[in-house]
Order: C-alpha cells, then sequence, then structure tokens
C-alpha cells in the first residue's frame, strides 16, 4: 500500500500522517507513476478535509489505478479522532527540478537591477505616435491606472506557451495537458508567494479581472449576517457587487480626500457588520489607506476585510500576514492587466472555508465531483469556483509578470515610482492654474496624479497632452464616480459650456522617466497659457473620441481654437 499526501507541499510540511509520501493534487496526473508505477497496488489519498482526495481518487481510477481509496475526513479528521502526525515530515526529493523558483522561464540575462534594461524590455516604450503635421514623437505611455504593457520578457514567455505547451489542465494523461496542468498549478503558489500568503486556510482563485473576483466576495458573504461597509475611495468594482448582495453602508472622507476612519469606527459600533470592501490605492488618486489598520478595526468588530489590491499590486510590497494575526488581510483581488501581464485575468485570495462553504459561483464543467440525476458533488475550492476552461495562458502570463516583479524587488518599485512621482508633483504644483487633486503628500500615495487646467475643459487638456505632446493618458470619472464628484469641484474660469465634469489622470509605471514626466510638466504648463496649436471639437458620438462613454461618463461638447 502507498499512502499519498494530495496537499500543497507547504501543507504537507506542517504536519503529515507517518508514512506519507506527498504529491499535489494539482500534478498527481504528471508524476504519479513515478511514486506508484504498478497500478494494481492499492493508494490510499488524503488531503485537509477530504475533498481533494475525492478527485484525486477519481483521477486515478480513470488512469487505470485498481484500488484508489480517499481518506474519508482527510487529516483533519484523523487529528481529531486523536492519531499520529508527523510535524518533520521526510523531504520531496523525487520531484524533477523546474527551471526557475516556479517553473517559470523569466528571463535570467536581463538584468533587473538596471532601470534602462527594464525599459528596453517594454517594447512600448519604442512606439512612436503622429503629433500633428506630419510630425512624430515617441509616445509617452501615462494611463498605467486603466491597464499596463507586458515587457518583452513576459511576452515571449507568453508565446512560447501559447505555441508550444498549450493543452488543457487536469485529467488529460497526455505528457503536454500534464505539464500544462503543471503549470498552471505552480501559478496559484506564484500568486501567493507575491502577496506573502499560505494556501493551507488560504485560497487562490483565478478570475477575469478584478470585478469578477470582487463579486466573487459578495458571493461568498452574501449569506453572512451583518452589513457590508464601502468607501467613497472605491472603483465601482469594489462598490456595485456588494449592493446586489445586501446592505451597504458608505465610509467617507476628509476634507483632504483620505478615508475617514473615525467614520469608520463609528459604523462598526453602531451597526453589525461583516466585511470591509476597501481599495488598497484609490483609483484616481492613488492614495494608500492603512489597509492593515482597518483590517484590526474589521476584526475587533467581528468582521472581515476584502482589499481591492488592482492598483497596488504592481506599485508597492504587499503582505497579507498570518492567518489569526489582528492585521491579516482577509479576502484580497488584483487584475493581471493591472500589473503588465496579459488582458483576460486576475485572481482571489480568500479564506478556503469561507470560499469552501459557499455554493459554486457558476456552477458547470469544472465545478464538480460527482454528478448524478439526483445530487451534485462540488469540488473544494478553488475549483468550485472557477466554471469552464479558465484562461489558462493568461495565468502563465500572470505568473511569470509577478516572478519579473519579484526579481526587481517592489520595495525597489516603489522606491523608484515615489522618485517620479514626487519630481511630477513638484513640478505639476509649481504651475498656477494647474489643481492637483486628493492629499498632497506623495509618499501617501502610488503613481497617480489627477489634475485639471483651470479654464479647460478635462477632455479637451487630455486630447491635446494626446494630440500634441504624444502623452496617452485617461480623463472623466474613472468608473469611480462618487470619489471623483467629492472631489472636482465647478471651475469658474471655465466656459460654460465646458462644464468639468472629471479630471485629467497621468499614472507612474515602471518604465517611464525623468524626462517623460517634464515632458507633461511642461505641456501643462502650456495649456495653462492656451498655447495648444490645434482646433478641437470633442461630442459624446465622435467614434474617435476612444475616451468616450464606457462607463457612461456625461460629456458636453467643447470647442476651442488655436490659442
Amino acid at each position: 500500500m502507498v499512502l499519498l499526501d494530495v496537499r500543497e507541499q507547504a501543507e504537507y510540511e506542517t504536519a503529515c500522517i507517518p508514512g506519507a509520501m506527498q504529491l499535489s493534487r494539482g500534478i498527481l496526473e504528471k508524476h504519479i507513476a513515478e511514486i506508484v508505477p504498478d497500478q494494481e497496488i492499492p493508494v490510499v489519498l488524503y488531503c485537509q478535509t477530504g475533498k481533494r482526495g475525492i478527485l484525486a481518487a477519481d483521477v486515478l481510477q480513470r488512469m487505470g489505478y485498481a484500488r484508489p481509496l480517499n481518506l474519508d475526513g482527510g487529516i483533519e479528521r484523523w487529528v481529531a479522532e486523536g492519531r499520529e502526525i508527523s510535524s518533520d515530515p521526510p523531504a520531496v526529493d523525487w520531484l524533477e527540478t523546474a527551471p526557475g523558483p516556479t517553473g517559470s522561464a523569466v528571463s535570467e540575462q536581463l538584468d533587473y537591477s538596471d532601470w534602462n534594461a527594464i525599459r528596453n524590455d517594454f517594447p512600448i516604450t519604442r512606439q512612436t505616435v503622429s503629433v500633428g503635421g506630419g510630425a512624430t514623437q515617441p509616445l509617452v505611455y501615462m494611463d498605467h491606472a486603466a491597464t499596463t504593457h507586458p515587457p518583452g520578457t513576459v511576452l515571449v514567455e507568453y508565446m512560447n506557451f501559447l505555441s508550444n505547451e498549450y493543452a488543457n489542465v487536469h485529467r488529460a494523461t497526455y505528457r503536454l495537458a500534464r505539464n500544462c496542468t503543471d503549470r498552471f498549478e505552480q501559478a496559484y503558489r506564484t500568486c501567493a508567494r507575491f502577496i506573502g500568503a499560505e494556501l493551507e486556510s488560504g485560497c487562490i482563485v483565478f478570475t477575469s479581472n478584478t470585478t469578477n473576483a470582487c463579486d466573487i466576495v459578495a458571493h461568498a458573504m452574501k449569506d453572512r449576517q451583518g452589513a457590508v461597509i464601502v468607501t467613497d475611495l472605491e472603483h465601482h468594482s469594489n462598490d456595485l457587487p456588494f449592493r446586489r448582495h445586501g446592505q451597504v453602508l458608505r465610509a467617507g472622507l476628509t476634507d483632504e480626500g483620505r478615508l475617514d476612519m473615525e467614520h469608520v469606527r463609528r459604523l462598526l459600533q453602531d451597526n453589525d457588520i461583516k466585511l470591509i470592501a476597501v481599495t488598497g490605492a484609490a483609483n484616481v488618486t492613488g492614495w494608500m489607506p492603512d489597509i492593515h489598520a482597518l483590517a484590526r478595526m474589521a476584526h475587533d468588530a467581528g468582521a472581515l476585510i476584502c482589499v481591492d489590491a488592482a492598483q497596488l499590486m504592481a506599485h508597492a510590497p504587499i503582505d497579507v500576514g498570518s492567518p489569526g494575526s489582528p492585521d491579516h488581510i482577509d479576502f484580497l483581488t488584483a487584475a493581471g492587466h493591472k500589473m503588465y501581464a496579459p488582458f483576460g485575468t486576475g485572481f482571489l485570495y480568500g479564506p478556503r472555508d469561507i470560499l469552501d462553504r459557499a455554493d459554486p459561483y457558476v456552477p458547470g464543467g469544472g465545478t464538480a465531483v460527482n454528478v448524478t440525476t439526483d445530487e451534485v458533488v462540488s469540488l473544494a475550492s478553488p475549483d468550485r469556483h472557477q466554471p469552464g476552461t479558465p484562461n489558462i495562458a493568461g495565468v502563465v502570463g500572470m505568473a511569470s509578470m509577478l516572478e519579473y516583479l519579484m526579481r526587481i524587488g517592489m520595495d525597489r518599485v516603489r522606491a523608484h515610482e515615489l522618485d517620479l512621482l514626487e519630481h511630477a508633483w513638484s513640478g505639476l504644483l509649481a504651475i498656477d492654474g494647474v489643481i492637483l487633486y486628493g492629499p498632497q503628500s506623495p509618499q501617501e500615495r502610488v503613481g497617480i496624479i489627477p489634475l485639471n487646467i483651470r479654464g479647460v475643459n478635462d477632455m479637451l487638456a487630455a486630447a491635446i497632452l494626446g494630440e500634441e505632446a504624444g502623452i496617452a493618458v485617461r480623463n472623466g470619472r474613472f468608473c469611480s464616480h462618487i470619489h471623483t464628484g467629492k472631489l472636482v469641484g465647478p471651475d469658474q474660469e471655465a466656459p460654460q459650456e465646458q462644464e468639468v465634469t472629471g479630471a485629467v489622470r497621468a499614472s507612474i509605471g515602471l518604465f517611464n522617466t525623468i524626462n517623460e514626466i517634464d515632458r507633461l510638466v511642461d505641456f501643462c504648463r502650456r495649456i495653462r497659457d492656451g498655447k495648444w496649436a490645434g482646433s478641437y471639437k470633442v461630442t459624446a458620438n465622435d467614434a474617435t473620441v476612444q475616451w468616450d462613454g464606457r462607463c457612461a461618463d456625461r460629456w458636453m461638447e467643447s470647442e476651442s481654437v488655436p490659442g
């Protein structure tokens, strides 16, 4: 008989049943023959609670193993019955050594200590754009808060996966599928490592984006008693999903644009609260609330916390902390396209027990271990909340990018971007007529700069920056209408037909430079002085205006003549 622990290696190393060997469920198909070449030998499988063991036994049976057995209740039942466990299991030394720290092929040749080398690794930095009159300029990309461009190193790995390793994950026994499953399962561990999470009581669920991740949190928490606190800092992604599942209470802002922590405290004291949903860095201003202080406040009141980390992940270090600690982050959501990875994937980190108690987010393919005409037995998390075929290539690309960022070091990323932000802030602050929104200390923010120029509509200012300076910025209300509305007041100097309803948002990333910051500052000064070259007419129905309509923002017609 072979006793096989199908939990993750970190779970196995904490405690195991004496005599057990370890092989994670995600790579079972690939490596089982190396441990149990004789398919007639009984194989007893166990996991934490018995759910992964059920799936593993089913897999082995379909692979031809004659006697796969699952230990009912897993190691938790084993311990509850007072049976012996080992806290010093043997090392897992039979497993093939994969290239790179998690099987990633992220380049060893790139000098991750050299910011010029890193910049040159991003193909977008070599892009030029027309700026009118037949001239061209290098593109200055400052729309990182909307989406980020992948570096060449990650694109090569992404395309290599699609070209040479592409298959579906889980269940299939042919080598290509097993290798693909291995890469996919490794991505869970990479995401966990990036945020300082463990995967015994915690769980990573792959999603399509942050909105999807936040909606799974709302779904998992909907039957829990109490209201949800959302803040006036939130992107709609971390607000609207909770509204449709129950009562939502709003925490306001101070006059400086920070979260009003006293208001949060009063809401916790005066109401039955189950969850605080708060951004890690505000989509509009980049301001970073103290998420660990909020976690302590939530836990003291018997609530949990969900952090929308979309704007934080790629710009500052994150550590969710140890489960059970007062300042632990319970749920965290993120999107690949906000951290230099391909579109279409993200992830959720959350408590495994809460996710396992929730019904599958979308029941269907890949979410059930057994289906009869009368009964459905759902898989444990993460599979129960990952319906259908996942975006495997996107997950591989996202994991590769997280490896890339870890090689640079997130403390260095933060220091580099803070230098750029401080340079931009001081330059823009010196221009009379440029309005900068939110808390005035760059140290409290990631590299997001919302601004307006007195007398100039935000859409017009963004158009001039794009058309004449080659600077890609965003304008509007950024799918954060409440926050923007509290920041942006009426512009008494703007013509009536150019009512200001939003702001211009410049956002900084890995590959931006001081020279690009200087270009932004210089053109904001020119716009303030009315020294733009072209004539502009912006209407809501103009199909050539790329920023029109996506968030149902209200745009006024505006027309200007050369200054």
